[in-house]
């Protein structure tokens, strides 16, 4: 047995002891994870509990003996904010609930409506949103002071140079303020020397033939001081590919260029400088290392001496890459980079490195020269900047720029992968009217919210993406068909009516989306986009709160399919499934041998279906389970009294589905049904097509071995359609075969389906099995299986299938079919 210790806590506030303990049983049956519940019948106790022992959530029920409504809510959560609260309402308190969640409680649950999955879920659901509430908060925070105290600068500009903004750290660097700097282009405080290299690096970034360039320069201070920089400059773009602002993040590294300059004469600035510094002798053995460097690596002095300063290598760059910088120390005297090293203590850290050939005055090298410095904050900001310019700021989502990216390498993955691409392209209906009549504020909490349940709808690897204003994508990738799409579009048109609480307002709003697929509407980014946005105007013009596919034919099947499929999930709750029954005769007596039931779709708009419109796609989606069962359960009542009514001998035939002979629990289920229903278990088979057992391996073999053992019938159906040996069948313990009826039908005019027939009826007789001809619709055909020494018939001739009453009716009469009777009397 594992460990069953419960790692959740939840007090249960609830006057009803009977709601309580289901409550409890529901919590505590999950055997990977159960919760130690508390419980409290009144607010008071529960204050009183959760002041001497603090819990992970509340089951709070709002009407209690001392304390009812939303104040009970109120009042536990002032006293407890910090604890999240799922409210318990009963099913005409809905309304009561749901103003409880606009008011802090994290869900609801509706008492006596779901089972202990659905418990266990909200207030899993509950406890995650409420950490991830805090966190976001936590962050914003961090995330506010780490950009105001970074300890290098921060500079945008726009495409013209001239300054836009500065932190206090460049600001800093240079003694003006930020309203003076915004007076500056860039290249205005730039040392002049420097000047002609910064402007045509610049010049570049605007033209687009880079996107990014790092630079060491020379400012010039207010006050004339010379600072030395390295600048990280990143192109921040319009879609149109233009530059909209550039990112300057800037490192001072005036006292770095100094002790480059005065190395051998700088003796005193090499022991104190804030770098990390060693010396090398020719051999690249570390003769001499600062403080600095001890505490940037962790290693003291002694423990370098004498070795090679590979001891600090991170094991994160290839060969190439030494090469690269041996070759530049030989060649040109010295090399610096951004290199990843490994501390004393196993931690990888970035750092900037600078080093130099020595050489004494007739040239010889005599010494290796280093500085290196920790820019692991640098890169830290440097990440979070890409963040930003690369993410909406409001709804934390991937912006345009991103979008655009992405979209590139879902495609260019499909392409390799043979596979689709959809665009999903989201505009919000009503979303001026909310933002103009209840404010910013509140249109920005509601596209922050939209944000939310778009990502819920969507996959972990899919791409959800703020555009702009009201407009959002989302990039489906690796689907199989669209109406893949189709099913995540109408999940989020369904999510998006749903009310959203906007600071304690609620507003109501829908969606309009166009889908474009990938590569059969568009094989460019810009092509998919504009189909996908077309799709959505045309959503829009029909009416709003819809769908759209660009591509009208696929738009109909698409949704022709998953409207059916929402029909067939409800078709059970709404009593639309029926079983009608077609007999079996005994050919022999004419006497009925069995019944077999059959499922009949009696759907309200379309009319009556038949198991091959509408099975495979149960299959499917796993509803023939489902379906299944009740077909089972329902006949074997109808089977019990006819056997009551004066044949006690009748069979029922019921036929399994693939998906059913996959499903652990069928025999369970069976079982069950028999029970329930008093059916002898000899008198149910269980009909099985022959493609569904060939080469299916020894796992079929054994549960056909369990329904034997159960002395439960076994009808191979449709036999002749695969390539069963007479030893697979032999080995199966079938008691019957019911032939293809392809060949009854034709066996009457066709030499070889005769012959057919005939080695399946003989087939069977040397296994001891029953032989059934179905589909007989003609006298011919009827005569011929007669001859064949089929045992049992069925089919149209004899009778149709028939309802619960009709059948008892016919049952009743004991009539003969006349075409059998007419056979039996000549």
């Amino acid at each position: 047995m594992g460990d069953r210790t419960p790692s959740r806590t939840v007090l249960v506030v609830e006057d009803n002891p009977g709601d309580a303990r289901l409550v409890e049983l529901f919590l505590i049956e999950d055997p990977s994870r159960p919760f130690l519940v508390f419980k409290a019948e009144t607010l008071a106790g529960a204050l009183e509990s959760l002041a001497a022992r603090p819990v992970d959530v509340v089951l709070l029920d709002l009407s209690l003996p001392d304390s009812f409504g939303l104040d009970t809510l109120a009042r536990l959560r002032g006293a407890f904010p910090l604890i999240p609260v799922v409210v318990l309402t009963g099913t005409d308190n809905e309304a009561l609930a749901l103003e409880a969640l606009r008011q802090g409680a994290q869900d609801y649950l509706v008492k006596g409506q779901g089972d202990g999955d659905l418990v266990r879920r909200s207030i899993g659901y509950a406890m995650e949103r409420f950490r991830g509430e805090l966190a976001l908060r936590s962050s914003e925070a961090r995330f506010r002071a780490v950009f105001e105290s970074a300890g290098i600068g921060v500079v945008t500009s726009t495409p013209d140079g001239q300054i836009n903004s500065a932190n206090p750290a460049f600001c800093e660097m240079l003694g003006y303020d930020e309203a003076e700097l915004r007076t500056f282009s860039a290249v205005d405080i730039t040392h002049p020397d420097d000047r002609a290299a910064s402007r045509e690096l610049y010049r570049e970034l605007v033209e687009g033939t880079r996107d990014r360039y790092h630079f060491t320069k020379r400012y010039v201070a207010k006050d004339g001081r010379h600072v030395w920089v390295r600048l990280t400059v990143t192109a921040v773009k319009l879609t149109s590919g233009q530059l909209d602002f550039s990112i300057a993040v800037i490192e001072d590294i005036t006292e770095k260029k100094r002790l480059e300059d005065h190395m051998r004469l700088a003796a005193t600035v090499f022991e104190n400088s804030g770098e990390g510094l060693f010396v090398t002798d020719s051999d690249s053995l570390v003769i001499h290392v600062n403080a600095a460097f001890s505490d940037i690596t962790g290693y003291q002095a002694a423990e370098v001496i004498g070795k090679n300063p590979r001891i600090l290598a991170s094991g994160r760059h290839d060969l190439a890459f030494y090469e690269k910088m041996w070759s530049d120390l030989t060649n040109q005297g010295r090399w610096q980079g951004e290199i990843w090293d490994r501390r004393k203590d196993g931690e990888m850290f970035a750092s900037w490195e600078n080093i130099a050939a020595v050489r004494d005055s007739e040239g010889v090298l005599t010494n290796y020269v280093a500085v290196i410095s920790d820019i692991t904050t640098r890169k830290q900001v440097e990440e979070r900047l890409s963040y930003a310019a690369n993410h909406d700021p409001l709804t934390r989502l991937p912006n345009r720029t991103l979008f655009q990216e992405r979209l590139g390498r879902a495609m260019a993955r499909a392409q390799r992968n043979q596979a689709l691409v959809a665009l999903l392209f989201i505009d919000l209906d009503r979303f001026k009217q909310v933002n103009d009549s209840m404010g910013h504020l509140a249109g920005d909490m509601l596209l922050q919210q939209v944000a939310e349940r778009l990502t819920g709808c969507t996959r972990q690897g899919d791409t959800v993406a703020r555009l702009a204003g009201d407009e959002f994508t989302v990039i489906l990738e690796d689907i199989d068909e669209p109406r893949d799409a189709a099913i995540v579009a109408h999940k989020i048109l369904h999510r998006l009516v749903e009310p959203f609480d906007l600071g304690g307002e609620g507003a109501q709003i829908s969606s309009s989306i166009g889908v474009a697929l990938y590569p059969s509407d568009a094989a460019d980014a810009q092509g998919l986009i504009k189909l996908a946005d077309e799709a959505m105007y045309r959503a829009k013009h029909m009416g709003r709160n819809r769908c759209q596919f660009h591509s009208l034919q696929v738009n109909a099947q698409a949704f022709e399919r998953l409207a059916l499929e929402a029909s067939l999930r409800h078709a059970m709750e709404r009593d639309e499934f029926e079983l009608v029954y077609q007999p079996i005769f005994d050919l022999a007596s004419g006497r009925v041998a069995a019944v077999e039931a059959l499922l009949r779709w009696r759907h309200p708009e379309v009319g009556t279906l038949v198991p091959a419109q509408f099975l495979p796609l149960a299959e499917e989606t796993g509803l023939v389970l489902d379906i299944g069962a009740w077909a089972l359960t329902l006949a074997c009542g109808h089977a019990v009294a006819w056997r009551k009514a004066g044949y006690p001998d009748m069979e029922l035939h019921i036929n399994l589905s693939g998906r059913q002979l996959r499903e652990g629990q069928l025999l369970a289920g069976v079982a069950l049904a028999l029970e329930d229903s008093a059916l002898p278990p000899q008198a149910l088979v269980l009909e099985v097509p022959e493609t569904q057992v060939v080469d299916r391996g020894p796992e079929v073999q054994a549960l056909f071995q369990r329904i034997a053992a159960l002395n439960l019938g076994l009808s191979i159906d449709e036999f002749g359609s695969g390539y069963s040996s007479f030893a697979f069948l032999r080995g199966l313990g079938a008691s019957s075969v019911k032939v293809a009826q392809a060949y009854v039908r034709s066996a009457a005019s066709v030499g070889d389906d005769a012959e057919i027939v005939s080695a399946i009826v003989a087939l069977a007789r040397g296994l001891h099995m029953a032989a059934t001809a179905p589909g007989i619709e003609t006298a011919e055909q009827l005569d011929f299986v007669i001859r064949s020494g089929c045992s049992r018939g069925q089919g149209f001739l004899l009778a149709r299938p028939m309802t619960v009453d009709e059948m008892a009716d016919f049952l009743a009469k004991g009539d003969l079919p006349v075409a059998l009777k007419k056979r039996l009397e000549a």
